[in-house]
């Protein structure tokens, strides 16, 4: 167990490290790790995973946890030189070599600026120079002035945009500008933050009464069908997506916490997408948990149990309590913290299982092995944290 600070309780983080330390026996960056915690040999690597994983131990090495500032740098380093294209611009998905790249995603490229970001500020070689170089890959390639979010993706040289915009990655753009902002002081990235919330939050998410619309056409105007076909996606799921409503919720409190001029809609708007999360998204099916997914009249479309959806649900809670916008947010960060130790937590392979059915049962019919700690570390020391703008600003903030 690490030393400091003294005032965490770190075991349950500890247990996630030493998971998550597995992760380096990938030829590069991280490899994706299955239920057991062994590599996943046929998952090629990944910029994601890479990107997430150099996240988690940059913050795991503030903790005083050993060895993970190392692992942080190789991060850094593999961000950098082994998913950077240097002829086009902008970040492979899949590392060249292992099959197709994939397209160019703002998505990917916003765990890429949290990551560098993040390590940036705890002085980690090479992540200033990373920082930099997301920064201008997303403002030179994915802005959209003319909407003021971010562009979804494009194919390898940039020449085509994909004819669809996506909430998801531009709520974890929101994440990363908040980073890069206490990394570089740069105040236009807040700025830039505010803008894409006033349109996916603001606009959308209200004109809906809250249950937030993720896709979108071209134009941005919404496409509420999008892949009613294939509604377990991903990363695209048809209809209403529990967990991005809880993110959305703390996301805006902490950008409102760097006290941002013309954004007096903000803690409204939080407390109602965490409000309705939590009345239409537990046990919508009648059985203890979260669901992925509703339709538009908040019935149950995906009754899987994603374990990042109550993840983010107890930081949404954790962040709700602190700025006292709801009189009984700490319970619901008891009651959920409880469930995600008690019903994902794997005892015998270490951990906690990413997908459970609506029976309770560990499934992996959306989500597949182990190989996410971000999500996890988060809900598991935001409740032990003060406010703060981001992750890292909390730990600096005890």
């Amino acid at each position: 167990m690490p030393s400091t600070p003294a005032s965490l309780d770190l075991q349950q983080v500890e247990r996630l490290i030493h998971f998550a330390k597995q992760s380096a026996d990938a030829e590069i960056g991280f490899g994706h790790l299955g239920v057991d915690g062994a590599i996943t040999e046929d998952v090629p690597p990944s910029m994601l995973i890479t990107a997430r994983m150099t996240f988690t131990f940059a913050i795991a090495s503030t903790l005083g946890f050993s060895g993970t500032a190392e692992l942080a740098r190789r991060g850094i380093a593999s961000l950098s030189e082994d998913f950077y294209d240097h002829e086009n611009g902008g970040f492979f998905s899949i590392a060249p070599g292992f099959g197709d790249s994939g397209r160019k995603n703002a998505y990917d490229t916003a765990f890429v600026l949290l990551a560098a970001s993040t390590a940036q500020s705890l002085d980690i070689p090479g992540a200033a120079t990373l920082t930099d170089r997301a920064l201008e890959v997303l403002f030179d390639k994915f802005w959209r002035d003319d909407l003021g979010i971010f562009a979804n993706s494009y194919n390898q040289d940039f020449s085509r945009e994909e004819p669809y915009l996506g909430a998801n990655a531009n709520m974890h753009a929101v994440e990363a500008l908040i980073s890069a902002h206490a990394a570089t002081g740069d105040g236009s990235l807040l700025d830039r933050a505010l803008e894409i919330s006033d349109f996916m939050v603001n606009t959308h998410a209200r004109s809906r009464d809250w249950m937030m619309p993720e896709h979108f056409d071209a134009d941005g105007a919404q496409n509420p069908g999008f892949n009613e076909e294939s509604p377990a996606d991903e990363f695209r799921p048809y209809g209403v997506t529990i967990g991005h409503l809880f993110e959305w919720s703390r996301l805006l409190l902490e950008l409102h916490g760097n006290s941002l001029p013309a954004a007096d809609w903000v803690p409204d708007a939080a407390r109602s997408l965490y409000e309705k999360a939590r009345s239409v998204g537990w046990a919508a099916d009648g059985r203890e948990g979260f669901v992925y997914t509703l339709d538009w009249e908040s019935q149950p479309v995906v009754t899987q149990r994603l374990m990042w959806v109550v993840a983010e649900a107890i930081s949404a809670a954790a962040q709700i309590d602190s700025s006292k916008l709801l009189s009984d947010a700490h319970h619901d960060v008891t009651r959920w913290s409880t469930h995600l130790h008690e019903r994902f937590g794997d005892p015998v392979h270490g951990s906690w299982h990413h997908e459970l059915d609506s029976s309770g049962s560990p499934a992996s019919t959306v989500a597949q092995g182990k190989p996410d700690a971000y999500h996890l570390l988060q809900a598991l020391l935001i409740p032990q944290l003060p406010e703060g703008n981001g992750l890292l600003d909390r730990i600096n903030n005890l």
